[in-house]
């Protein structure tokens, strides 16, 4: 009996030994998929990993059930983190050290550095230097390249004779009976002349001329300049820079004296007989029409090659336009001064001579005429080196964290040039007079690149 008691409980304990396998309704050969899953999630299935349960966000906060001192952590990131769209943790967390942006000079003037956040990662160095390369033009509002009060030689009007331009018609013959001579020629008001010279009137006679003096802007093509340079970013507000330039310029020929005169038509008319024989002495009749254009006197000028050196400073102020890193829109003032150096300036003297005859007679088609002339120029300036300085605005746009584009305008004078020596119209010998100084304003688009 006692024999039967013991076997059948080893039969019940080796029947429970073998049913502990099956606790947690998994039998003794079943692996659970989940069970790595669940320790890298800390938690998410199941209980949550000590490493997680025992973190706190405060050292404030009590230690956590369960967690020996020793155990506990505290934690910097966010609480409430979703799983990203793959299940797990995001890649990249929303909370962590921030990181500048490596955006150019116009990123950061005038407001706070943009933050990217980041687990980790080395702060990107700000840069302190860049290349920059402009394109502008340099058009003239203000000054005088010649001043005919001081240049009065170069009017082209001294020696200009109105009767060395007549102009003689002959109508019919002697076997006709009759011949008309007709002489236009161009002189004084009627009130001013003995009309009674007929085909001639007093040499050098004419009503008025006019003379204006010829600006920057009439002597050349508007100014297209390039520049390539330097710029050092001091702090957030204010860079200084350095720049070397080429500027060039078309010359033109420009009117510089007009001469208006009264046309006269002399009618000179002789009668012959059968015998083509005169007969008695000619008869004068004068007709005149006033106010007329009859020469006009021009000056060619040479081309411009100049070359720029100048040094400045810029100061922003805050974004027109803020976005996180760059693009922003930055306005700035600047100031500058430098030398440039200009080639010598040559002109070349032209006349344009109106046909008297046919305006008088109000013909169209072609009325005026160039008279031969000398060609050789003339020089009323040396080269030099001449002052320079400018003030500026304008704004600059971050297209990219290393490159920026800027537009500015502003005012810019340049020095007064010294005239070559010359002699006036007087006969004496002039030198050390000097021009005047030219005012322009200069628009310029700039790129700059960060080094």
């Amino acid at each position: 009996m006692r024999l039967g008691t013991l076997t059948l409980s080893a039969t019940l304990s080796a029947i429970l030994l073998s049913g502990c396998s099956f606790i947690g309704g998994q039998p003794s050969g079943y692996k659970n998929p989940f069970a790595k899953q669940k320790t890298a999630h800390h938690g998410q299935y199941g209980q949550p990993a000590a490493g997680q349960h025992c973190q706190i966000s405060s050292p404030r906060m009590p230690i956590p059930r369960g967690c020996r001192p020793e155990q506990v952590t505290i934690g910097t990131g966010g609480y409430g983190q979703q799983r990203s769209a793959q299940g797990g943790f995001p890649q990249q967390p929303n909370f962590g050290q921030p990181q500048y942006t490596d955006g150019g000079y116009g990123s950061a003037v005038g407001q706070k550095r943009a933050m990217t956040y980041h687990k980790s990662g080395p702060k990107k160095r700000k840069p302190k230097l860049r290349g920059s390369l402009s394109i502008g033009a340099d058009p003239s509002v203000s000054g005088a390249l010649l001043d005919f009060g001081m240049r009065d030689d170069l009017t082209l009007l001294e020696g200009y004779n109105p009767q060395e331009f007549n102009v003689r018609r002959t109508e019919g013959t002697p076997a006709d009976g009759q011949v008309i001579d007709r002489v236009y020629t161009a002189n004084d008001s009627i009130d001013n002349v003995d009309v009674s010279l007929g085909e001639h009137f007093d040499d050098f006679g004419f009503e008025s001329s006019q003379t204006s003096n010829v600006l920057f802007e009439d002597a050349w093509s508007i100014p297209i300049n390039i520049k390539g340079g330097l710029e050092y970013i001091l702090n957030d507000k204010v860079t200084v820079f350095a720049n070397g330039g080429y500027t060039s310029a078309d010359g033109q020929s420009r009117t510089v004296s007009t001469v208006d005169a009264t046309i006269y038509r002399n009618d000179i008319t002789q009668s012959y007989d059968n015998d083509s024989v005169p007969e008695g002495p000619p008869t004068v009749a004068v007709g005149f029409l006033p106010n007329q254009r009859i020469a006009s006197f021009q000056q060619s000028f040479s081309d411009v090659e100049q070359y720029d050196l100048e040094v400045g400073a810029r100061h922003y102020f805050n974004p027109l336009v803020k976005s996180e890193g760059y693009r922003t829109v930055t306005p700035f003032v600047g100031a500058s001064v430098g030398i440039s150096h200009v080639n010598a300036v040559d002109v070349t003297a032209s006349q344009t001579q109106g046909y008297y005859d046919r305006l008088y007679e109000g013909e169209t088609g072609e009325l005026k005429f160039d008279v031969p002339t000398d060609t050789t120029s003339t020089r009323i300036y040396d080269s030099a080196w001449l002052p320079q300085g400018q003030l500026n605005v304008g704004a600059e746009w971050q297209v990219t964290p290393g490159f920026a584009l800027a537009a500015e305008t502003g005012l810019k004078v340049q020095g007064a040039r010294g005239y070559a020596d010359f002699t006036n119209a007087a006969g004496e010998t002039v030198s050390g007079e000097s021009g005047e100084a030219n005012i322009s304003i200069p628009l310029t688009l700039r790129g700059s690149i960060n080094f």
